[in-house]
């Protein structure tokens, strides 16, 4: 495994006591997000939409909308406030750049590694289901029950669950823990949020999940650390979860699951971490010794 991870610098935007105490915020941070992103199906909105309007599309617009706005007040509003991250001054900028959200130090490096993960985890989803014959991408399977929707859905936790998880969680376990502690950890969280799906799924459906989420986390973390943005995260988390509601058939054969979903927990993030490590060598190699800065967030990679 690579050992030049470091930890990030401490900033003055870190002023709150959830910030120095990463295990008790990161819990914070995985309870409101749950509440933030699954409160929908906690009164259930669909429902009570579809008995005002009609046309299922029209529920689901509303149903992306209300999420989308929770999500912003949450991750944009209420996280910054309870981790003290206003007491600095401009604040939001201070907090956009604790979350990530941008670019990083080095675009090229983040887009490199946003490609790569997404075609490891392309050619590995792709490639088993060919294999197994489940593979699917005919149009009418698509816009059957409006499954294209899935493509617009998928923005809600391909954002705001990455940038409350490999964006503020990551950051802060970070000033505390080596980065190889602080991806674990982060992963694990990421994991057990996931346990709020027993609103949608069951017991045993919902414990896959959950480590799945756990083990991705891994390869999307270790992005985030050495790019130094949230990017790579983000992309990923969006591909897979548009990749399982478009490209696969509803009813896998057990074992074309357990083909996929070993391949995606123990493979995808192996060939992530070691992708990543790779491309991050021969950029900075690439690079003039005046150009390598540390980020302000992540540290020196």
């Amino acid at each position: 495994m690579p050992r030049n991870l470091t930890k990030p610098g401490r900033t003055e935007a870190s002023t709150g006591w959830l910030s120095d105490h990463p295990i008790v915020g990161s819990t914070v941070i995985a309870v409101l997000t749950a509440v933030a992103l699954q409160l929908t199906h906690m009164i259930d909105f669909q429902d009570r939409v579809d008995a005002m309007v009609s046309g299922d599309i029209s529920v689901l617009f509303l149903d992306f909308g209300f999420r989308t706005v929770l999500g912003a007040v949450a991750v944009l509003g209420v996280l910054p406030w309870l981790f003290g991250y206003w007491r600095s001054r401009p604040w939001f900028g201070d907090y956009l750049r604790q979350l990530r959200f941008l670019a990083g130090p080095m675009p090229r490096l983040t887009l490199a590694a946003s490609a790569a993960s997404v075609v490891i985890m392309a050619a590995l989803m792709v490639g088993l289901a060919a294999r197994f014959d489940v593979l699917r991408g005919d149009l009418d399977f698509v816009l059957d029950d409006s499954r294209w929707f899935i493509v617009v859905l998928a923005l809600v936790p391909g954002l705001w669950e990455e940038l409350a998880f490999h964006g503020l969680t990551l950051s802060n376990l970070q000033r505390r823990y080596h980065p190889w502690v602080a991806i674990l950890i982060s992963s694990l969280f990421f994991g057990l949020y996931h346990i709020s799906n027993l609103l949608l799924q069951d017991l045993a459906q919902v414990t896959m999940g959950m480590i799945l989420a756990a083990s991705v986390s891994v390869g999307w973390s270790y992005a985030v650390v050495k790019t130094g943005s949230v990017v790579p995260a983000i992309v990923s988390h969006y591909f897979l979860n548009v990749s399982i509601g478009l490209l696969l058939a509803p009813d896998l054969s057990q074992s074309a699951a357990a083909a996929i979903f070993g391949s995606l927990t123990i493979v995808y993030p192996i060939l992530t971490v070691i992708a990543v490590w790779w491309i991050s060598r021969r950029h900075h190699a690439a690079r003039p010794v005046s150009e390598l800065q540390p980020h302000p967030v992540s540290g020196p990679v």
